[in-house]
């Protein structure tokens, strides 16, 4: 053994490391270190000549000692965690309420952006087209379509400004009420989802209503069939659509103009929600699918071990308890004589008496009975001579597994049952001060020692089951006081979010939705310069709404999920901007503006993308050796400088370059014919339109 004062520095430093390590440090890495000193504890034990019995006993003590600091490790590391967020919510709470009114005009302006908006430009782009071509029937149609469409513009506008309403109050009867309103009379819906959250109850309404406005205008007199089914796990919305009707003349083109607009957004909503949206041509016409998570219904609390948590702290003590009670029988220098099969018994015992703490939490009082039925066992077995181990010396030795026990069960277990703590007690100290009672150290009356002995048991015993009382219900204001507080953010939060909800409906119906009630009494009257000059009027209205919806506070939202959400809003909106700002950089001076599509810009994907290109290794070595076709096209007014492009030709062996003149970045829009040309040229493996460059300088 080691020697002097190095028997006992040794394990203190490396309990002090690992202490730290587990205080530091995720519980994989924590772990790792408890192994790595167990193998040099066993070799340093080995490497000393110590009898296997001695290493093994040392091992055990050194398996529960290192448990213990990783268990204790943990437990500070949670707690220091948790107090951390309840300080960081306290701190952000004042900000909560204005973020949730800030995210809640994002929520509008999109619902605004998706619908509304889309349907009066389709009605004044389509007005505009039948009033500059004077074709009777191209007019009458443009009214039909305006009716139509401005009826679910109101109703959508409505929707929007009915005081109360919004994603928190969505319920899947709003699709039920949805498809029982909607015109189309060959629309066959089913539900069997009882129901779902109301966030995903209000994007299930989104994605349903898209659907159906799409259908009602690319698909007239088409089936519509619209599910809204629970499966394991998950909510799935279904919206298919047989092609309807065929396109015939002119008549039909107001018919296409304005839609098709809401999927990005909905995309975005349905990922918000965890799920994903496609949508996109069938066997059967064009089908739309939503998929949302849900929980899982509610069952039986999920009885999964998890060993980085709190359970990983009741093992632990277990472990302790079978190191202390076999390690140190081990390591014993001058051990009693057994007899034969003793161990056979005792050890078993032991594990009987330790295994219990690994349930304390979930099952202190059962795990208290079950550690203090070895105790008869161990006096019956005494009494027939099985083992010479007094009961008494065991108890003595363990009873801080029972005190544990009861602190547990104060602590942890159900209040309907705390009141069994007393009885615990006093079971206990009856068994326990029977264990002493019956040792080999009593003369005289040994039910006299018994109750005496019983009493002084119960004692310890019961400071341990008031501590754990004490614990428990300190530890139960706590989470009553901040539960109160969320509870109050979250009233003072809703009553912000209604009333600035309440503010922009108001302003809404004075102009939006003014027009949009407008707009249908002008096309049922046939009145097309009315109902243009009201689309265009309610557009304004409308952009001048969205422009207030998507201001910003200028201040950083809290570290919550809502201000996460609210700052990737921000995020996207400053790169969208931007890419506004700089789209007309990517064509020739002079040329006409780039349009500005409805994509989602991708802020964070190209963050990742710069990011990763930092650390990517190079690879042009690689490229050189791959041989296949490639096209290489470089715009005359392209930003890039020239060196870049051509390193694309050196690299590639057998690339083709051409030079776009008039086109700038990008190609596609500067010159689509030519741009398309070049791309079926090169597919189809014809010449090229244009002729290649071969020479590294930049064409004049």
């Amino acid at each position: 053994m080691l020697s002097g004062w190095l028997w006992w520095v040794v394990p203190l430093i490396v309990t002090v490391a690992l202490y730290g390590l587990a205080l530091r440090q995720t519980a994989g890495v924590a772990a790792g270190g408890v192994v790595v000193a167990l193998v040099l504890t066993v070799g340093t034990a080995s490497a000393l000549g110590e009898s296997p019995r001695s290493v093994t006993g040392v091992t055990l003590l050194a398996a529960g000692l290192a448990a213990v600091t990783w268990a204790l490790g943990r437990a500070r590391r949670r707690g220091r965690a948790t107090r951390r967020a309840v300080a960081v919510f306290r701190a952000a709470a004042p900000d909560v309420p204005g973020v949730a009114a800030e995210a809640e005009r994002h929520r509008i302006a999109a619902e605004l952006h998706d619908t509304a908006a889309h349907r009066l430009t389709g009605i004044a782009v389509g007005a505009a087209s039948a009033l500059r071509l004077a074709d009777p029937a191209l007019v009458a149609e443009a009214a039909r379509y305006a009716a139509e469409t401005g009826r679910l513009a109101t109703q959508e506008l409505e929707g929007l400004t009915t005081s109360g309403t919004g994603s928190g109050s969505a319920d899947l009867a709003d699709v039920d009420a949805l498809a029982a309103t909607w015109p189309e009379p060959r629309l066959t819906y089913v539900r069997t989802a009882g129901s779902a959250p109301s966030e995903i109850a209000a994007v299930a309404y989104r994605v349903v209503r898209e659907a159906l406005t799409n259908a009602l205008r690319y698909a007239p007199g088409g089936a519509v069939r619209v599910g809204v089914d629970r499966e394991p796990g998950r909510l799935v919305v279904t919206i298919v659509n047989d092609p309807g009707e065929p396109v015939v003349d002119n008549a039909d083109v107001a018919r296409g103009m304005g839609g098709g607009y809401g999927l990005a957004g909905l995309r975005t909503a349905v990922a918000a929600c965890g799920g994903f949206l496609s949508a996109g041509p069938d066997d059967r016409g064009w089908a739309v699918r939503a998929e949302f998570p849900l929980t899982p219904d509610e069952g039986p609390a999920s009885t999964s071990y998890e060993w980085r948590g709190r359970q990983a702290s009741d093992a632990a003590l277990a472990i302790l308890a079978v190191a202390l009670s076999i390690g140190t029988s081990l390591l014993t220098t001058d051990p009693p004589e057994s007899l034969p099969g003793e161990a056979a018994l005792l050890v078993p015992l032991f594990f009987a008496h330790a295994l219990p703490l690994g349930l304390r939490r979930r099952a202190p009082l059962l795990s208290l009975a079950a550690a203090l039925s070895v105790y008869p066992v161990l006096l019956g077995a005494g009494l027939l001579g099985w083992t010479k181990q007094p009961a008494g010396d065991v108890f003595l030795w363990c009873l801080w597994v029972e005190l544990a026990l009861l602190y547990a069960l104060g602590a942890y277990g159900p209040r309907a049952r705390r009141r069994w703590g007393a009885l615990a007690t006093a079971a206990v100290g009856a068994i326990g001060g029977l264990a002493l009672a019956c040792g080999p150290g009593i003369v005289g009356d040994r039910a006299a020692a018994w109750a005496v002995l019983a009493l002084g048991v119960s004692v310890p015993s019961a400071v341990a089951w008031g501590l754990g009382l004490a614990v428990g219900s300190r530890r139960a204001r706590r989470h009553a006081a901040v539960a109160w507080e969320r509870d109050r953010l979250g009233r003072e939060t809703a009553t912000v979010v209604l009333a600035e909800r309440n503010r922009l409906a108001a302003g809404l119906r004075r102009s939006a939705l003014r027009h949009a009630r407008a707009i249908v009494v002008a096309a049922d009257a046939g009145r097309l310069d009315t109902v243009l000059a009201e689309a265009r009027a309610g557009l304004a209205a409308l952009r001048e709404s969205l422009g207030e919806l998507r201001r910003q506070s200028g201040d950083d939202p809290p570290p919550t999920v809502a201000g996460i959400a609210l700052l990737a809003v921000r995020h996207q909106g400053y790169f969208r901007e931007l890419l506004i700002t700089a789209k007309d950089a990517t064509g020739c001076p002079g040329s006409p503006p780039a349009p500005v599509h409805d994509n989602p810009p991708g802020f964070y994907t190209n963050q990742m993308t710069s990011a990763d290109a930092a650390t990517v290794p190079d690879p042009r070595p690689k490229l050189r050796t791959v041989h296949v076709p490639t096209l290489i096209v470089r715009g005359e007014c392209d930003y890039l400088k020239w060196a870049v492009t051509y390193e694309y030709r050196r690299t590639l062996p057998e690339s083709t370059l051409v030079y776009v003149r008039g086109a700038g970045h990008s190609i596609a829009n500067g010159r689509p014919d030519l741009y398309r040309d070049l791309l079926m040229t090169f597919l189809l493996d014809r010449p090229p339109p244009l002729p290649p460059v071969t020479s590294a300088d930049e064409p004049a």
